[in-house]
């Protein structure tokens, strides 16, 4: 078994592990790329599915894996998911990354993270339209700085999440390692003063900038991996 610290990659809501293979193939380090429950076109919907079926996928994926030290690298919502994983691998656990991420209080939800009006608004729109936004908002705010070609694969594939993804309160307790925020500059989904305050909610030991939209491991694959290279080599000395 290789003693590379490990990548465990988390990707955001509606989207699923292909999002990573950019940067995958750019990085020398054992990785595992955890897909939310029902990606496949075929598979059931994910509307009964509760908080601790994303949670409890993610860690049972992981124990399976067996790896001695890795780091979490957690997209958008896949924060969330994240933090609680992250509080199964206290030993193992050596970093954890949040990209673009609505990074709750513990006790709080994503929902509840949110700025006025978003956190009020957004239980309403969940309950009258569902999770999957139109395809020109996911265009607009997730796929602002792609290419037409992948710009249609996350519209084509963007899968619909439980509701209690978004609305669970969550508490945990993130072991004492580094954790890096990357902020991204030109993300029409995520403020950058609501960044500035997820980054604080993480009690980030370092931040990173990106001139990028929501999907930086696409858009700016070099960039995105050479942050976590220096991430990983920084716990390596």
């Amino acid at each position: 078994m290789s003693k590379k610290i490990g990548i465990v990659f988390i990707n955001g809501a509606g989207l699923n592990s292909s999002i990573w293979n950019e940067v995958i193939q750019k990085i020398d380090n054992p990785f595992l790329s955890i897909d939310f429950p029902n990606r496949k076109p075929n598979d059931n919907p994910n509307s009964k599915l509760t908080f601790d079926s994303y949670t409890d996928a993610a860690i049972a994926k992981i124990k399976k894996w067996q790896k001695d030290e890795f780091i979490i690298v957690a997209h958008s919502i896949g924060a969330c998911v994240g933090l609680k994983v992250a509080e199964h691998f206290k030993n193992e656990l050596k970093g954890f990354v949040a990209i673009g991420s609505v990074v709750p209080k513990s006790g709080q939800s994503f929902a509840s993270s949110l700025p006025f009006p978003q956190k009020l608004l957004l239980p309403m729109l969940l309950s009258f339209f569902g999770t999957k936004p139109p395809a020109k908002s996911i265009e607009k705010e997730l796929c602002n700085d792609l290419t037409p070609e992948m710009t249609s694969k996350i519209i084509n594939e963007f899968t619909p999440e439980a509701k209690s993804l978004y609305m669970t309160k969550i508490t945990f307790e993130l072991p004492n390692v580094k954790r890096m925020y990357v902020k991204l500059m030109n993300d029409k989904s995520m403020p950058k003063t609501l960044q500035d305050r997820m980054a604080k909610n993480l009690k980030a030991t370092s931040i990173k900038t990106l001139n990028s939209g929501h999907l930086p491991m696409v858009s700016k694959s070099d960039e995105m991996t050479t942050i976590l290279k220096d991430f990983i080599n920084n716990l390596e000395k």
